[in-house]
């Protein structure tokens, strides 16, 4: 029984840009989300929140609020640049290109982030995209912000056909209906976001994750092209990370789940490698790169675990 005033509707309508009088010393912008009330609806809640509270990747749930058939979600307002605007204005000349080292880092960042919030959480976040990322200025880093279609791990089908998918960045067995969905399509998505990022374009030709429905397959079988070979600033970056990123994003952009990482430690890993080799220098034993990491999270740079 609040009263929230409405400072701008965001995305599909579901969600308002508000101001909150009680945060802070003199008030501050919050998100308010309408949400369809249930049972279910609220335990993921919870969840989510628990599992937001140390993930330094995720907006805060700050409160929620039954009413009848809706729940109010309230979270933080992150300060940034939706990153579907940051690609624009990058695509427009108005922000400078990232570098590829810089790509990798903020990336490995956002990977950690879903993948703890998978342990965390024990859910699916299904719905990564630009729209849904913020790049935040200081420490510069992604944070995701809408988890309105996340769903526990155990619920392996979606819940209703086209329920929170938005191409390109959806898996293909997200665009199938009844097909399995696991974490692996979190890691599809962040693999076409981060292959964006990297080329500005979107994998196999345009489409995504839709090169991998039954009728497309074989007319895109061969369209996929390795990020390195779209890359400026290739010959600024070392030939052991260029094959590494190669590999790195044909195992998340797989078609196939079962070409992906099939598993969180390894995908993390794969990740925490790729960064390390996009680091000026000599390449690093493995004390060193145990260290480094150690390093990241003594600086915040990574959320525990």
């Amino acid at each position: 029984r609040r009263t929230y005033p409405v400072v701008e509707v965001l995305g599909r309508g579901t969600a308002r840009k508000v101001f909150d009088l009680r945060a802070g010393v003199g008030g501050d912008f919050r998100v308010l989300h309408t949400l369809p009330r249930s049972p279910a609806t609220a335990q993921r809640l919870e969840t989510i929140r628990r599992a937001a509270e140390r993930n330094l990747n995720l907006a805060k749930i700050h409160e929620t609020h039954p009413d009848r058939d809706r729940i109010f979600v309230l979270t933080g307002w992150v300060w940034g640049i939706a990153l579907d605007r940051y690609l624009a204005d990058v695509r427009a000349g108005k922000q400078p290109r990232p570098s590829s080292r810089e790509v990798v880092r903020l990336i490995r960042g956002l990977f950690h982030g879903v993948g703890h919030f998978h342990h965390d959480a024990h859910a699916v976040h299904g719905d990564i995209k630009p729209a849904n990322v913020v790049l935040e200025p200081r420490p510069t880093k992604f944070t995701l912000i809408d988890f309105g279609s996340a769903w526990p791990a155990e619920r392996t089908t979606r819940r209703h056909s086209g329920d929170g998918i938005s191409p390109p960045y959806a898996a293909p067995e997200q665009i199938r209906e009844n097909a399995p969905v696991d974490f692996r399509a979190d890691f599809f998505a962040l693999g076409v976001l981060g292959y964006e990022l990297l080329t500005l374009e979107i994998p196999f030709d345009g489409v995504g994750g839709r090169a991998g429905l039954p009728n497309l397959r074989d007319a895109f079988a061969g369209k996929y092209c390795p990020p390195s070979a779209r890359l400026p600033d290739r010959d600024r970056i070392p030939r052991a990370a260029v094959a590494g990123l190669d590999r790195f994003f044909a195992r998340c952009l797989s078609l196939d789940p079962a070409g992906r990482f099939d598993n969180r430690a390894a995908c993390l890993a794969a990740a925490d490698e790729l960064a390390h080799e996009f680091r000026p220098g000599s390449r690093l034993g493995s004390f060193g790169l145990g260290f480094l990491t150690w390093l990241d999270r003594v600086r915040g740079r990574l959320p525990p675990g």
